[in-house]
């Protein structure tokens, strides 16, 4: 029995003493990488192991370090490894050095790996490796096959994104691009991707908008086209039931809930006009949204409901977005669904995408962002500031909308100013009234009247006379009206003004009159003269913005697109809004800030225009 009990024991503490040994090795791969983990975790379990098994978590701290974009210290991890890894630990290496080579930009043999010894996970990674170095190589055919790869690979929680990316590749392919690409007869993925992007150029043009129809017509068109489009879309559907950008169908027609994989995702309704006059307006705000993602992967997604303002009265979409478990609204977006809204007090929180003059707190938390005329003005004014002028004059048309941007103005202005200064404003009719006034070589004068803060414009009659007094113009106006507007402040002056000359009075102008197909007269005129604009636009060059071809040659929609990119964020920090915060976000719309009024404000990039091309001159700080 003593002999038996020993050879137990012995046995027992064998058993125990290899368990003791290997922990990690049992428990954790360098499959195993968690990306909810960040690199601190996995270097503080490097620290606490030993041989194999700190190995295992140097590979994935590895990882993570580079998702950190933390290079420098993931490549000394790196070199800090045993030169002896088992073959799993060496693919790990491999395709780690590759995600490092792709961020710096540097080359990478793909021969290094071979997919026959890879898992999906691998495989994943390996594709996105390939994907990259086919972009610099500018290879069409295999970023094709790439794509393809990477949606076989996906995990559930990449699908979307994946899907979105593979999309928007396919969408912007020009046709001498498709012709090159080589499609077998038995690639059913592939030519489905093709003739999903023929539906869609086909299809979605857009309903042509003929001078002089009314706005009821206009709509009957837009809906009519929109009809064929959503048809031509669900027969594609028809044909390909088994394709992957099935998914993408209800996105597309804007119809049904963009589902995401992520149970913890918010649930948002968007409510905007997708029928009518304003439904361009509604659709390409649609689109900023439902693609916000794919510029900003790394944020929350959200399962989006999307709901037609113009399909029925708000409190029956509201009642449908509590039914669907709603947790916020994102719209709507014309003021006085904004109003009515406010009105109902539904107890779901709402974004609202317009401002509303009374603000005063309902029983339902409600935010407002808007890509309001007013916001430009106090962002002019703020600017005017920051360039060190005393004595603005605001030339804005006459009607209630000029006047609400010259309160904004010189309520900012007032408490900017230290001494005091005043802001002026001369208001101007439309533009057949300022073209007769400049065919019979009638200028305009630099004289304005003081802007009071009681909206009692009656009292307003004082005016200034010597143009020397003031030191800067601020025009809010549209591309036709500046057109007439500089030339006529010339004539008044009986000489140049204007940032080009040597007269000490510089002109600024707002995003309304930027357009894309100004005139070489008008950036002869406006040679020097500032102008705000949202990044956006400024930045579109940009590698990594992807707009939408129904969108790129208009600045207007352009603005109505980062509206919707920005509100997608937003709603991501909900939140966040209901105190002032300074800073909050670098938007596409501008540089983002809350006041305490849970009201979101822009600050815009400001810009020059130089004869012959528009070039950055400054950002607002």
């Amino acid at each position: 029995m003593n002999i038996k009990r020993s050879l137990y024991t012995i046995l027992i503490l064998a058993l125990l003493t290899f368990l003791a040994g290997c922990p990690s090795n049992l428990s954790k791969r360098t499959s195993d990488f968690d990306d909810s983990k960040d690199s601190n975790y996995y270097l503080s379990k490097v620290e606490s192991s030993s041989g194999n098994a700190k190995t295992n978590w140097q590979l994935l701290a590895v990882r993570a370090l580079i998702q950190e974009n933390k290079i420098s210290q993931a490549n000394k991890l790196l070199s800090s490894l045993p030169s002896e890894l088992n073959s799993e630990q060496q693919i790990e290496k491999t395709l780690s050095q590759g995600e490092i080579a792709v961020k710096t930009g540097k080359g990478f043999k793909l021969a290094d790996l071979s997919i026959n010894e890879l898992n999906n996970s691998q495989l994943f990674r390996y594709y996105t490796i390939k994907l990259a170095i086919d972009k610099k190589n500018k290879n069409i055919n295999a970023q094709v096959q790439d794509y393809i790869e990477l949606g076989k690979y996906a995990s559930k929680g990449q699908q979307k994104q994946i899907l979105s990316s593979t999309w928007s590749f396919f969408n912007k392919l020009r046709v001498d691009q498709i012709r090159k690409i080589t499609v077998s007869a038995d690639d059913i993925i592939l030519q489905g991707w093709l003739e999903l992007n023929s539906v869609y150029q086909k299809n979605n043009k857009g309903a042509a908008k003929p001078q002089g129809e009314n706005s009821e017509i206009i709509g009957t068109n837009e809906q009519n086209q929109k009809e064929l489009f959503t048809q031509a879309i669900q027969d594609w559907a028809t044909r390909y039931p088994n394709h992957p950008a099935i998914a993408l169908v209800s996105m597309l027609t804007g119809e049904q809930m963009l589902t995401v994989a992520d149970a913890n995702a918010k649930k948002v309704a968007l409510l905007l006009p997708l029928n009518g006059s304003s439904r361009v307006f509604g659709e390409t705000i649609r689109q900023g949204y439902i693609d916000a993602i794919k510029y900003y992967p790394q944020e929350p997604q959200q399962n989006i409901v999307v709901l037609d303002t113009t399909s029925g009265a708000l409190d029956t979409l509201i009642q449908q977005a509590k039914e669907q478990k709603v947790e916020l609204i994102v719209g709507p977006l014309l003021k006085s669904d904004v109003n009515t809204i406010k009105q109902l007090a539904p107890n779901i929180p709402v974004l609202a995408l317009n401002k509303i003059d009374n603000k005063n707190a309902s029983s339902a938390k409600m935010c407002f962002f808007a890509l309001s005329p007013e916001d430009e003005a106090i962002d002019a004014a703020n600017h005017l500031f920051s360039e060190n002028k005393v004595k603005p004059l605001l030339l804005v048309p006459q009607n209630e909308l000029g006047k609400r941007v010259a309160q904004s103005f010189a309520k900012q202005w007032s408490q900017l100013s230290v001494n005091s200064s005043q802001a002026y404003v001369q208001y101007f009719g439309n533009t057949k009234s300022l073209s007769d006034s400049m065919n019979n070589n009638i200028g305009i004068k630099l004289v304005g009247s003081p802007i009071v803060l009681n909206d009692d414009y009656a009292n307003s009659t004082s005016s200034v006379s010597n143009s020397s007094d003031f030191d800067a113009i601020y025009i809010y106006s549209s591309y036709d009206e500046l057109t007439l507007l500089k030339p006529m402040l010339d004539m008044g002056a009986n000489k140049p003004i204007g940032n080009s000359s040597k007269n000490g009075i510089n002109i600024y102008s707002s995003s309304k009159s930027h357009v894309t197909n100004a005139s070489n007269d008008f950036y002869y005129d406006l040679n020097q003269t500032q102008y705000a604009e949202i990044p956006l636009i400024i930045n579109q060059s940009n590698a990594t913005i992807d707009l939408p071809s129904n969108i790129q040659k208009d600045y207007s929609l352009m603005r109505f697109y980062a509206m919707g990119v920005d509100a997608w964020r937003l709603a991501n920090r909900f939140n966040q809004l209901n105190s002032h915060q300074s800073d909050l976000l670098d938007g596409m719309t501008g540089r983002l800030s809350t006041t305490d009024g849970c009201e979101v404000i822009r600050s815009l990039s400001w810009q020059q225009y130089t004869y012959g091309a528009s070039t950055s001159n400054s950002e607002n700080q």
